[in-house]
C-alpha cells in the first residue's frame, strides 16, 4: 500500500514539473513569437504602422480590432534611439518590451497631458542621459527612458474612438518617427 502510495505521488509530482517547465518554455520556443514577427516587418529604428486586425490576420499575437499599432523595433548599439510622436487623446499608451516580452516601461495619454511627445531611448546609465540633458533646451518635457537591453520594441496602441477616426488615428502614427537622429547630442561614448 505505501509503495503504491508513493509511486502515485511521484508520478503526481513529476507530472505537474514537466507541465510547468513545458508551460514556462513555451514563449522562448514559439517560432513566431512578438519579436520574430516584428524583425520580419520592419528594419531597426523605424516606425511602422500595422496594419489593422482581422479575424483571419494579425501582425502582432493578441491585436484588438478597434486599435491602431506603430511599432518601432529599436537598437541601442550605436547609441541612444529618438522616438517622436504624437497622442491623440488619454487612451493613447507607448509601451516598451524586451525580445522576450517583458514589458519595462509604459505611459498613457493621459500621463502625458500633451499631443506631441519626444523619447529617448538609451541603455541604463549610458549615453542617454547625457543626449537627453543636451535636448532639454531643445525639446520640452523630454522622456528619457532607461532600457535593460540592447535590442527592443516600442508599441503604440491608439484606440479608435470610432469608425470616422480611422484616417486621423492612422495620420497621427504615420507622422511618428524612431531614429538614430538626435540633434545637438553628442553620441561619442
Amino acid at each position: 500500500m505505501r509503495n503504491a502510495l508513493f509511486t502515485t505521488l511521484t508520478i503526481i509530482f513529476l507530472a505537474a514539473f514537466i507541465h510547468i517547465v513545458a508551460v514556462l518554455s513555451l514563449p522562448y520556443l514559439a517560432p513566431k513569437n512578438a519579436w520574430a514577427r516584428v524583425t520580419a516587418l520592419t528594419d531597426e529604428n523605424q516606425m511602422i504602422v500595422l496594419p489593422a486586425a482581422s479575424p483571419s490576420h494579425q501582425s502582432l499575437p493578441l491585436m484588438a480590432p478597434d486599435v491602431r499599432y506603430g511599432v518601432c523595433r529599436f537598437n541601442l548599439d550605436n547609441g541612444p534611439v529618438r522616438l517622436s510622436t504624437q497622442i491623440l487623446d488619454d487612451l493613447w499608451s507607448i509601451a516598451f518590451y524586451t525580445p522576450s516580452g517583458e514589458n519595462f516601461y509604459a505611459i498613457t495619454g493621459r500621463e502625458l497631458k500633451r499631443s506631441q511627445i519626444e523619447i529617448i531611448i538609451s541603455t541604463q546609465n549610458e549615453v542617454g542621459v547625457k543626449a537627453g540633458a543636451s535636448l532639454l533646451d531643445e525639446i520640452e518635457d523630454l522622456i528619457v527612458v532607461d532600457s535593460p537591453v540592447r535590442e527592443g520594441i516600442a508599441l503604440i496602441r491608439a484606440p479608435l474612438l470610432g469608425p470616422s477616426y480611422a484616417s486621423q488615428t492612422e495620420a497621427a502614427l504615420q507622422q511618428g518617427s524612431c531614429s538614430k537622429n538626435l540633434p545637438g547630442a553628442s553620441l561619442q561614448r
